[in-house]
């Protein structure tokens, strides 16, 4: 073998090898792309190559407590263009005819195809009939797909309840927004492919992900009483020339909004979707605050109902300033303060309550905090520390200036007093219901604490009736035909931002009460904002009231109570042919036998129970087997025998009852405080002005 063809064999031997080793590297690198690179490289390729865009489902419906519809979705078609494909495969002629279908200007339209976008949306939410007329068109390039847009078949009906929801299906107030996960459902996908400059590729399908349809609302909200509620207020805005109106209308015992409604007066611009005067707005709430300090006076003993304030004659000066009453006013108890507003009483009621107990009380009404209401953007309120109020302030406070409170929040103190001293959780969805019908969502009454004591919320039951019925009542504009209403109005100076003073000429008119006060159904707040001098609570926010009172009591076909029957001698239970000359009942214990709250935990004796209503005392009565002999109505006051005595031989118990909780044996409130220390009044002379 010659030296020539021996080199020429080992050039051809390390080319073998050279193109072995690189393909040995080509499959190697081609199995680590296919096998440790693939899924990462394809769902990298997905992205780059694939747009999707997000339609909104189908939100479900919202209805009020009886079904009605305040918002459903309904189907709509929406128009899109691939721009490229349309410019090519039509005529100037084509597309301002489509301008036309769709209702754009020609130049729009050529504006928004002549885009770098391989996909643009033309119209959103078309109705079908102009959608087919699109379709009859013809053209390459224009499609439609099915969306949903939201209706309010009730136009703004509980608008600011309800809420907005937007173009692309969000919620953006109101229960709209609250809810928004359970009520928007899941979303329609639309993706298509194109290249790496955005062209589409081979023309790819639509792919649509199928929508799952959102969950229904079902609210508190009763219709006719929203519709009544909105129709007076915006009347009364109207008339009075105020900026703007809230009104709010709650069952005190359960917390349910039945009622929620906001009014503008001419000029004030603003969606009254998108904001909720009723929760989102404070306001200081003037002489209303007298029922609240009211109760949180008796509740601390810091005077008895019975007790005389001098009121000064309608002057009186404190810390520098002077406070005023309307009316010359001379001594006076606790439900004369009330019923003729005096603020010089008020003031120097708070004075002897001191700022902490007063804070104290207030924050066991709910002020100073949200409610927890289940709507967006509620408000707090303003009540500052108690160790921060000055002695004017605390007397200012008195009579409602220097806090502020919401709507809702003052709505739900006065329920406290209504239904025997609960601060309830307002609410307005009662549940949800999936697309099978199922229920996902369920709201319940919630007590969120006790305010006062069941004797003292009767007591100021009383003393609130006489602000509607009494001869100086302030609020007889919110009388009710055959029923008899409770409740307190209130006129406060609104504050001057640029000064932090007050407006001499502008003011907060308002009315909050509870109705049938014997057995109250609804509590009602009417609030008027920025009303002129001289519209006092009792002559504009009081007629408001009695309007909306009239027809909700229609509503729910609550019947005016016969007059009050007579426990002097007998017994709220029906007497069979044995029962005893001394008027008693035996009710026979149940079988489940469990005491009731008025116990001393032994069942062998005879329990307590002074502090009780009537009915309170009977269902006791009932759980133990023991007969009663009841005299008076109210609240027990007295008893024979003594609580804890051994009961037995079919004796009757006998009951003295009365509507004065301060009546109590023993001095000794139902919560077991010591009896009121007798009120001394201030030496110095004087505070701030008078609002009704």
């Amino acid at each position: 073998m010659n030296e020539a063809f021996r080199q020429r064999r080992m050039r051809i031997g390390a080319l073998t090898l050279g193109l072995a080793a690189l393909f040995v590297v080509a499959a190697a690198r081609l199995a680590t792309l296919v096998l440790v690179d693939g899924p990462r490289l394809a769902a990298i390729a997905r992205s780059e190559h694939t747009a999707v865009t997000t339609l909104a489902a189908v939100r479900g419906a919202i209805v009020d407590r009886d079904g009605n519809p305040l918002a459903l979705s309904a189907e709509t078609r929406s128009i899109y263009a691939r721009p490229r494909r349309l410019l090519s495969r039509s005529t100037a002629a084509d597309r301002a005819a489509l301008a036309r279908a769709i209702g754009l200007a020609p130049a729009e339209l050529e504006a928004r195809l002549n885009r770098p976008e391989p996909f643009v949306w033309l119209r959103r939410h078309l109705a079908p009939d102009r959608a087919r007329a699109v379709a009859d068109l013809g053209l390459d390039g224009v499609g439609a797909i099915s969306e949903y847009k939201r209706y309010y078949p009730e136009s703004n009906l509980a608008a600011s309840v309800v809420g907005l929801a937007g173009t692309d299906g969000q919620g953006l107030s109101g229960v709209e927004l609250q809810y928004d996960r359970l009520v928007r459902g899941a979303p329609v996908e639309l993706e298509f492919y194109h290249d790496a400059l955005g062209h589409p590729i081979l023309d790819s399908p639509l792919a649509l992900r199928g929508p799952e349809p959102g969950a229904r609302l079902t609210l508190t909200i009763d219709s006719s009483i929203q519709a009544v509620a909105e129709n007076y207020l915006a009347a009364e805005v109207a008339r009075s020339g105020a900026r703007r109106g809230a009104a709010v209308v709650l069952d005190p015992f359960t917390g349910e909004v039945l009622a929620l409604a906001n009014a503008a007066g001419a000029g004030v611009k603003g969606d009254e979707r998108l904001h909720d005067t009723a929760v989102q707005d404070a306001f200081e709430p003037g002489s209303t605050m007298k029922g609240l300090l009211g109760s949180i006076a008796l509740t601390d003993r810091a005077l008895t109902p019975a007790q005389t304030i001098y009121c000064e004659n309608g002057q009186w000066r404190f810390g520098g300033r002077l406070i005023h009453d309307d009316d010359r006013h001379g001594w006076l108890n606790l439900g004369g303060i009330i019923e003729v507003s005096s603020n010089i009483g008020a003031a120097k009621i708070a004075l002897v309550l001191g700022a902490r107990r007063f804070a104290d009380g207030m924050a066991a009404f709910g002020l100073g905090r949200r409610t927890g209401i289940d709507l967006p953007g509620e408000a707090a309120g303003i009540v500052r520390p108690a160790a921060d109020w000055k002695p004017i302030e605390l007397a200012d406070h008195g009579f409602g200036q220097g806090v502020a409170v919401t709507p809702i929040q003052l709505a739900v103190a006065y329920a406290a007093i209504a239904n025997g001293g609960m601060v309830m959780r307002p609410y307005v969805v009662k549940a949800a219901y999936d697309n099978a019908g199922d229920e996902i969502l369920s709201h319940t009454p919630q007590a969120l604490g006790r305010a006062i004591p069941p004797a003292v919320a009767h007591r100021m039951n009383l003393l609130l009736r006489g602000v509607v019925s009494g001869a100086d009542g302030t609020g007889r504009l919110a009388r009710v035909a055959d029923f008899a209403v409770a409740g307190k109005t209130g006129t406060a100076q609104m504050v001057n931002p640029a000064t932090g003073g007050y407006y001499q000429g502008r003011l907060v008119a308002s009315f909050v009460g509870f109705v049938p006060a014997e057995d109250p159904r609804l509590v009602i707040l009417v609030v008027l904002y920025d009303v002129a001098h001289g519209h006092f609570g009792g002559l504009y926010a009081a007629p408001v009231f009695s309007e909306i009172a009239a027809a909700a009591l229609d509503r729910l076909g609550v019947a005016p109570a016969a007059a009050p029957p007579s426990y002097d001698t007998a017994s709220l239970l029906p007497f069979g042919a044995e029962a005893p000359e001394s008027a008693s009942a035996i009710a026979p214990a149940p079988a489940n036998d469990t005491p009731g709250e008025y116990t001393d935990g032994d069942r062998g004796a005879i329990p307590d129970f002074r502090g009780a209503s009537l009915r309170d005392a009977f269902a006791l009565a009932r759980a133990r087997g023991l007969a009663l002999a009841v005299k008076g109505h109210g609240y027990v006051v007295a008893q024979s025998p003594r609580p804890g005595a051994a009961s037995g031989g079919g004796k009757a118990i006998e009951l003295t009852l009365s509507g004065d909780p301060a009546e109590i044996s023993g001095g000794a409130a139902p919560n077991g405080n010591s009896a009121p220390r007798p009120h001394s009044r201030p030496k110095a002379r004087a505070a701030r002005r008078s609002r009704r």
